[in-house]
């Protein structure tokens, strides 16, 4: 079974955040503070948010931001 088909197997929020926090925890993704962003662009936009192109404190990368429409408890966490 793919990630993708496990992920869709959870069943509430709750476990998307922990699954997401437990990542974060064993390095498999990168945390950045929002606060270090900045020159936000508009790239595109869907169904449930916009995605936006920022640097990491003024540097020449960029990164891909995604911005929900309806934040709830599990989205803002």
């Amino acid at each position: 079974m793919s990630n993708y088909n496990k992920m869709q197997n959870f069943e509430n929020a709750d476990e998307w955040i922990n699954w997401i926090e437990e990542a974060i925890n064993k390095k498999h993704i990168k945390y950045y503070e929002y606060e270090h962003f900045n020159d936000f662009q508009v790239i595109g936009s869907g169904a449930f948010g916009k995605v936006f192109r920022a640097s990491y404190n003024n540097a020449e990368n960029y990164f891909a931001l995604k911005s929900f429409f309806n934040l709830d408890s599990a989205t803002i966490k």
